[in-house]
């Protein structure tokens, strides 16, 4: 009958959640026009490309190509990609929304930088992710026809990211690729060992923090490994705050990006539209990786996805008034 089986670890986990979610309302009211808005996106990619450049020389000039499990500064490859999920299409999107054709090729090449980087991690997660925000951006700048006469702006990064990739050495990806099936094969015997924690707590789960506490109680098949989170983000959301918890989570994520949408289809000014395309894109990207890794259990990864989701949500809102016209 108790909420929660570890108090202590459902505090924890409950002051965190809470802080990302104070973050995002936080910048929602402090961030009010498009000069901030572009500098809080500029500090993201230069952040991301300073990451990236450490990350590139550490593999290819320090350890000399060794495959290693980490990345950059994070110490491993999937949360260094989940991160750069995020930052990719919206470097793009600003690229797209730049007037200058120097700033836009500027721009479009930091972002295949970027994306090689995600290439060059060896994060099978992070890559094909990747791939589902650049299709899913693409569709939706086709049918905002912004893409019009910025094709080029939008392929140099995949292009120019798998260049990349192909010159430094294609080969530990590759590798990478080849245990894929054993992989997932190993994380769905482990997922479905989690679900039966879901059939005996379904409506309020074991309590925020408490997967690790419980799942050894359960684990069967790896008895040597121990997981202190789930490789699905959402099961465990599920486990820890059952059925009502999950429902009041994914509730307000969907009123949120129905509200991004709604407002982007009144929306005339093309920095607003390749603004919000790019965050909502990288946004869906984490998402999808979230299914096979536990992203959001990673702070500098969960803070940037509320910090691009309430950016992106002023964006999609604030009406951007100049001297002598009305852009809206």
């Amino acid at each position: 009958m108790h909420l929660s089986l570890y108090n202590f670890s459902t505090k924890e986990a409950a002051i965190t959640f809470f802080s990302f979610v104070a973050i995002f309302i936080v910048t929602m009211n402090i961030i009010n026009d498009k000069i901030q808005i572009k500098r809080m996106i500029l500090i993201i990619i230069f952040l991301s490309l300073t990451i990236t450049f450490y990350g590139i020389a550490r593999k290819y000039f320090i350890l000399g190509k060794e495959l290693t499990g980490s990345f950059g500064t994070f110490g491993n490859r999937n949360q260094y990609a989940a991160y750069m999920v995020m930052v990719v299409p919206l470097t793009v999107g600003f690229a797209l929304s730049c007037k200058n054709q120097f700033q836009k090729f500027i721009f479009a090449f930091f972002s295949a930088i970027i994306t090689a980087g995600v290439f060059l991690s060896s994060s099978r997660g992070g890559s094909l992710s990747l791939i589902f925000s650049f299709a899913l951006m693409f569709f939706l700048l086709k049918k905002e026809k912004l893409i019009k006469g910025n094709y080029w702006a939008f392929c140099i990064p995949i292009f120019l990211g798998i260049g990349f990739l192909l010159t430094t050495g294609f080969e530990p990806f590759k590798n990478r690729l080849f245990v894929l099936w054993e992989s997932l094969g190993l994380r769905w015997t482990v997922n479905e060992e989690a679900f039966k924690i879901i059939k005996d707590f379904p409506l309020f789960g074991v309590g925020l923090g408490n997967f690790n506490h419980i799942f050894t109680i359960y684990q069967k098949s790896t008895y040597s490994l121990y997981y202190k989170h789930l490789h699905n983000d959402y099961l465990q959301l599920i486990i820890e705050t059952g059925l009502i918890g999950a429902f009041v989570y994914f509730a307000f994520l969907f009123k949120i990006f129905k509200n991004i949408f709604s407002e982007l289809k009144q929306r005339h000014d093309s920095f607003a539209k390749n603004i919000v395309i790019g965050g909502v894109c990288g946004l869906f990207g984490l998402m999808i990786h979230s299914f096979f890794d536990f992203n959001f259990h990673i702070p500098a990864v969960s803070l940037l996805f509320w910090f691009i989701l309430a950016l992106t949500y002023k964006c999609s809102y604030v009406h951007f008034y100049h001297a002598g016209t009305n852009e809206t």
